[in-house]
């Protein structure tokens, strides 16, 4: 099977371009013949030779094909006396001569028709397979055209708008090259740290609930890695950061967002996403669910069961 080389856009911008018309007489020759035909000098003439039938003698309808032929031939659509060898009637000669015009007896115009027709099917085969194959175009990586045109953002949030105002409030707190770990305590940590180095009042805050001082001064490692008993310990800690503490935190990492009231608010998409949480969804095999169910942030409990436990092992 011929395969697609052409994007399900391109298919929609050049949707007007193909009107599936093949090669026939110019569309405007036809016209000016039928503009001709139906005047009201030439109408009754053409309708008295065609309905004439047995009312009139075939001498009488050759003498009125020729009518005015010498003198002015539009009156009687005839063919002047001197290119007779053509016909009687201009009409049905023009209608002849184009037709031949487009091969007739012409074999390098039949070439050029053949090669017209052969190029139009070969690119509206293009278009048909296209067409076809867009049905699935890149199923396995974008699953709609949103997706597709957005790099698969619409599959976290259609509220692109207010999703991407949201982004834009957060400044730096967001680490691009390590998405799959957001919302982790240690991440938040590992970002601020790689923007400011350490802070002392976040150590004094994690030593003070429990965590290992050797744990405390390894985290500007950005390899470092802890248990999730660990990082339990470091959100129940950032819960207590607030006030000009916190303020310092979001100085650092360029936060505007209003709202935020702990360093554990850091890692609530309710209050990270104030504008657009309601629209934020996670892709499941059963299709695009919401995270949230209402304006006041309930979290949809059927992803307990939707989700892989892995993805879930941290809400535990």
């Amino acid at each position: 099977m011929t395969t697609s080389i052409l994007t399900a856009l391109q298919l929609d911008a050049a949707a007007g371009l193909l009107q599936n018309e093949g090669i026939g007489i110019n569309a405007n020759l036809t016209t000016a013949i039928s503009s001709y035909a139906t005047t009201p000098l030439i109408a009754p003439f053409l309708s008295t030779l065609a309905s004439s039938g047995n009312l009139l003698s075939s001498n009488t309808i050759s003498t009125l094909k020729t009518l005015a032929a010498n003198s002015c031939p539009a009156l009687s659509d005839s063919v002047p006396t001197t290119y007779s060898s053509l016909g009687t009637q201009m009409i049905p000669v023009i209608e002849a001569e184009a037709a031949r015009d487009i091969c007739g007896s012409n074999t390098s115009k039949l070439v050029q028709a053949v090669n017209q027709a052969d190029a139009y099917a070969t690119q509206t085969t293009v278009f048909v397979n296209s067409a076809k194959n867009s049905q699935t175009y890149l199923g396995n990586t974008f699953t709609t055209m949103n997706n597709m045109i957005t790099g698969s953002v619409t599959t976290i949030n259609l509220a692109t708008t207010a999703f991407g105002q949201d982004l834009a409030n957060l400044g730096q707190l967001i680490n691009l090259n390590n998405l799959s770990n957001l919302g982790s305590p240690l991440a938040l940590i590992q970002q601020i740290y790689s923007i400011t180095g350490t802070i002392p009042v976040v150590s004094i805050y994690f030593v003070a609930a429990g965590i290992p001082t050797n744990v405390v001064l390894n985290l500007t490692d950005p390899a470092v890695t802890v248990t999730d008993a660990v990082q339990s310990l470091m959100y129940q800690a950032m819960t207590q950061i607030t006030g000009d503490n916190l303020k310092q935190i979001l100085q650092v990492l360029g936060v505007t967002t209003v709202g935020i009231e702990t360093m554990a608010d850091l890692l609530n998409p309710v209050r990270l996403f104030p504008n657009s949480f309601q629209s934020l969804t996670v892709p499941t095999k059963w299709g695009e669910r919401a995270i949230y169910l209402n304006s006041s942030g309930s979290v949809n409990t059927t992803l307990k069961t939707e989700l892989p436990p892995y993805v879930m092992s941290s809400l535990v």
